[in-house]
């Protein structure tokens, strides 16, 4: 038995089965520090029935970066485009190339187990009723607004933001502990001990998909799987 196929089969039935959302959307981050400075990033995030990319929005004259994952040939495609030239690369999909690739792969509502803190607020966001959770960490107080309605986890969102051999998960993991199984339409989290304070609010919340954004079309790829 060949069994490495058998595991290639196995992760790709897997990520299916995690990814039943159809639709894209933009993840707001803000950081506001201690002495009132702030920073801004975004990510949009793409599901289809079979891939999922994102698009990490670089600031200033720095290139983004799309980033597509394909479970069916256990692929990321990481693509870029500087001054015209339009470049990119391959990485096998991996915990070595993807160190929260378990926590993306994981089925929707199997986290951990945790006796959730409901506040009782309720509050319409995007035309979605959200309800509010609060979780505690030695760095952070989190407000979570979430939703069942949508079956990914902030978890998940943030595990595809992880690419990248040695990147750090130690933020995942600390939210993950929380057992927040819902879909975080807005999360707060003030931070203790001089850590800054975070907001990440969904924005543009559509089931429309342009496909092309999992093509790569244009691109000059180097295979890293080799």
């Amino acid at each position: 038995m060949n069994y490495k196929l058998l595991l290639i089969a196995l992760l790709a039935a897997t990520l299916s089965q995690a990814q039943s959302f159809t639709g894209s959307f933009d993840l707001i981050i803000t950081q506001v520090y201690n002495n009132g400075n702030q920073r801004i990033d975004s990510i949009s995030y793409y599901f289809n029935e079979t891939k999922t990319a994102i698009i990490i929005h670089a600031e200033q004259n720095q290139p983004d970066l799309r980033l597509v994952f394909s479970p069916a040939d256990t692929t990321i495609t990481g693509l870029f485009e500087i001054k015209d030239t339009k470049g990119g690369y391959i990485l096998p999909m991996n915990e070595k190339n993807w160190p929260a690739m378990h926590y993306a792969l994981r089925e929707y509502g199997t986290g951990p187990r945790t006796k959730l803190n409901y506040t009782g607020e309720q509050k319409e966001i995007n035309g979605l009723w959200c309800s509010e959770i609060n979780c505690e960490s030695e760095e952070f107080e989190i407000s979570v607004w979430g939703t069942n309605t949508i079956e990914l986890t902030l978890i998940q969102l943030l595990a595809y933001q992880t690419v990248g051999a040695g990147e750090d998960t130690k933020a995942i993991d600390m939210l993950d502990k929380c057992g927040i199984q819902s879909f975080a339409i807005e999360t707060i989290l003030r931070g203790k001990n001089d850590k800054p304070d975070l907001s990440l609010k969904v924005e543009n919340l559509s089931k429309e998909v342009d496909t092309t954004i999992f093509s790569a079309k244009g691109h000059i790829l180097s295979d890293m799987r080799k």
